[in-house]
């Protein structure tokens, strides 16, 4: 990614944390930047486009933290756990960009384009949850339902981490078990 490139979606973020995306202007961005409003049209089409790669960039920053150690090999909890583990730690690590993320995923201003496209980050993990289902480890529900609860659960254990300003051991001691929780509850 060019440094123009880059320095326009951080400034982006910063701004679409502090005011909301749909509340801010081009050219606060432009000004936020340092950089004309032709070069912002230079690098994105308009601000919504501008807007799914802020969403994209943020969804490839938490998958590479994910992916970082990502045990492909291991069973089934320990690839779940792993994913619950680096999910939360990043939402802690970088909570204005997690609750900016979290916005986009809610929000109707990111494009199904840029959604379809954020899965393809997840390929590492893709067969995880049918695999669990078809083995019987995981209750006989759909995937699209596994998906969401554990969406849910893991949003729910960020947001009191980071709410509770949790940290080192405090903080493993949470995520552990807000995973136990999870997984209670959805294996057979």
């Amino acid at each position: 990614m060019s440094d123009t490139r880059t320095q326009i979606i951080e400034a982006s973020i910063e701004l679409f944390a502090e005011s909301g995306f749909w509340n801010t202007p081009t050219s606060k961005i432009v000004q936020n930047a340092e950089i004309s409003t032709g070069t912002l049209f230079n690098y994105f089409k308009s601000k919504n486009g501008l807007i799914d790669e802020v969403f994209l960039q943020l969804q490839q920053e938490l998958t590479a933290a994910i992916a970082e150690g990502y045990p492909e090999t291991g069973t089934v909890k320990e690839r779940v756990e792993h994913i619950w583990f680096r999910y939360i730690t990043w939402g802690v690590r970088f909570p204005v960009r997690y609750r900016l993320l979290q916005q986009l995923k809610m929000s109707d201003f990111v494009s199904s384009d840029a959604r379809e496209r954020s899965w393809y980050e997840w390929s590492f993990a893709s067969t995880l949850i049918p695999e669990a289902i078809e083995t019987g480890l995981y209750r006989d529900v759909s995937v699209k339902f596994v998906v969401q609860l554990a969406f849910a659960q893991r949003d729910a254990a960020t947001d009191y981490a980071i709410a509770s300003q949790l940290a080192d051991t405090a903080l493993t001691k949470h995520i552990t078990r807000s995973f136990e929780i999870y997984w209670a509850g959805i294996t057979s």
